[in-house]
């Protein structure tokens, strides 16, 4: 498989402590969890999700930005059967979010006025020319010209930069729920609570890069 990358321009107990988790928006009941939790702990992600809480609030321990996983963005060009080069000059595009996660495997979803509170705990980022801003789509389109040899297919993909950021959560209840009115997920200091943020550029396009990958038929 050959890859060609062409010359482009730019393209965040007593002591149990929030956790991510990918799970429809939950209102607290008593069946639901929130994940690594069990069912003696309050559902801390689904309240938060509901607005129940006087407090949550996210605490950042640590950050990083690294690229992400390729994503395919575009349809496949196949000239499989031609007898000459083609030359396509197409479209190519992704679009990716915030995502948040318990751990490495567990993921959930968050409302809106939650994620804004999420990122009050996250640092900014110091370079001038990126950002990010959790719970806001970021997409990339670019219109690209390559050629296809006979007996070839071509497809791009797209590799998002990624700021990383891992965590607890700090719940305050007006009462007592299970026994206590703080609650810290998955445990105060931990790094259980992690949220993954596509960057983007100072205006606002997804940060990363394009590649254009070639196989035969």
């Amino acid at each position: 498989m050959k890859l060609f990358t062409p010359n482009l321009r730019r393209t965040a107990l007593l002591a149990p402590a929030l956790a991510l988790l990918t799970i429809p928006f939950s209102t607290g009941t008593a069946g639901a969890t929130t994940p690594g939790w069990g069912s003696d702990k309050p559902d801390v992600i689904g309240d938060c999700n509901a607005g129940k809480p006087d407090l949550c609030q996210y605490h950042e321990v640590n950050s990083w930005t690294a690229p992400g996983n390729w994503h395919a963005a575009s349809n496949v060009f196949n000239n499989c059967q031609g007898t000459d080069n083609a030359t396509y000059a197409r479209a190519a595009s992704y679009e990716t979010n915030s995502s948040y996660s318990y751990g490495t495997k567990q993921t959930f979803e968050v409302s809106a006025g939650f994620s804004d509170k999420i990122e009050l705990g996250m640092k900014a980022s110091t370079e001038v020319n990126q950002t990010w801003t959790v719970g806001d789509k970021r997409t990339i389109t670019e219109t690209i010209t390559n050629t296809v040899r006979p007996g070839y297919k071509g497809q791009y993909w797209f590799q998002p930069l990624v700021h990383h950021s891992e965590g607890w959560l700090e719940v305050h209840y007006g009462k007592r729920v299970d026994g206590h009115y703080f609650w810290y997920y998955p445990g105060k200091d931990s790094t259980g609570f992690q949220i993954a943020t596509p960057v983007a550029w100072g205006d606002g396009t997804l940060k990363g890069e394009m590649k254009w990958t070639t196989w035969a038929c």
